[in-house]
């Protein structure tokens, strides 16, 4: 009877508790990450500060021949490439640098005020003028057109799909990576201004990030409150940990005794996962292509675009893997002390006073 309560308490735990308490540990750490004030004022600079670089890196890495890199996305880097402006200058000389760090990060630090209560409800409003200004500098306008004349020309059936992006029947995404035969060589410049008209022309004048919202008219802390939805979640391991303690283990020693165990492994498996993620993420970034047969998977990242690339996945670890290794490091000490627990029962037993033998 006793080796069938621990065989079906050991089940409970190995295929219930833990698997589910290891599975609300992450979502309560990216619920945490997502509703956190410093997320939303800091995270969108971290990684703007890293984008232009991250663009040096591709297109450096588009001149090795022997990756696996598409053509059209080969030819367009290149294309870049050539024109000779970094785009780190080119963001600087247009205002596209002072949008992102002045308009966009401060109304995302706005949002995270009011989900953490400390602004009431209100249309937080993203002013795209700026950007729109900055898409019609003419240094955009000159360097779009030296991009173009670095292209080869194009077929007919690649002039007809520019002409349908301009005419507004196609998108830019799938546009061939050519100069149009309208286009000659030196005089790109009346096409450059069309596309920067055309997108100009999609761009509106202002973006409601909160339209579709609906928080109460009034200073309401909706990051608090995800949050304690959030680990109310933990009742649910808890109660298979509760059943699973109370059918293998026995007594009250017993019980406290699986319920730190079951408690500690579901924390220490996230806890061990997530610091190697931590640090494997932006470390396997950096490493670049690797000598072994499936090495064609990373491209051929060469140092560049691997050391910029391994510096946002280590921004974005930091800001989401970061409250998941705290709440895992909670559990552990949560399981710990139930596991220390156990123990004074076992003293207060073996205190107790034999009765004496007749």
């Amino acid at each position: 009877m006793k080796q069938a309560r621990t065989f079906f308490g050991l089940l409970i735990m190995i295929f219930l508790a833990v698997p589910i308490l290891f599975g609300i540990i992450w979502a309560v750490g990216f619920t945490q990450a997502f509703v956190s004030e410093k997320t939303l004022a800091t995270l969108p600079g971290e990684v703007i500060a890293e984008v232009p670089g991250l663009l040096e890196g591709m297109m450096q890495a588009a001149r090795d021949e022997g990756s696996d890199m598409d053509y059209d996305t080969r030819a367009w880097l290149n294309a870049m490439a050539a024109a000779g402006t970094a785009p780190k200058q080119l963001m600087r000389e247009t205002g596209l640098d002072d949008w992102l760090e002045r308009e966009l990060r401060g109304s995302l630090a706005e949002i995270g005020r009011i989900m953490n209560g400390r602004s009431s409800a209100r249309s937080v409003w993203l002013d795209m003028r700026p950007l729109k200004a900055a898409l019609a500098h003419p240094a955009m306008t000159a360097w779009l057109a030296r991009v173009l004349e670095n292209l080869p020309a194009c077929s007919e059936g690649e002039s007809e799909a520019w002409a349908r992006a301009l005419a507004r029947e196609g998108n830019y995404e799938s546009l061939p990576p050519c100069r149009p035969a309208a286009a000659a060589p030196g005089d790109t410049a009346a096409l450059a201004a069309a596309i920067r008209e055309r997108i100009g022309r999609d761009i509106p004048d202002r973006v409601n990030m909160l339209e579709d919202a609906h928080f109460p008219r009034r200073n309401f802390n909706v990051a608090r409150t995800v949050d304690s939805f959030a680990y109310l979640l933990f009742l649910i391991p808890a109660l298979f940990i509760f059943l699973g303690a109370v059918i293998g283990g026995r007594g009250w020693p017993g019980f406290f005794r699986w319920s730190g165990v079951a408690t500690m492994t579901g924390g220490g498996l996230v806890l061990a996962l997530s610091s190697l993620a931590k640090g494997i993420v932006p470390w396997a970034m950096r490493v670049g292509p690797m000598d072994y047969r499936y090495s064609s998977h990373w491209m051929h990242w060469n140092e560049a675009f691997a050391e910029h690339a391994g510096s946002l996945a280590q921004v974005i670890s930091r800001h989401f893997i970061s409250p998941v290794v705290t709440v895992a490091g909670g559990v552990c000490i949560v399981g710990l002390l139930l596991f220390a627990f156990s123990f004074t029962f076992t003293r207060g037993e073996a205190a107790r006073p034999q009765a004496p033998a007749a």
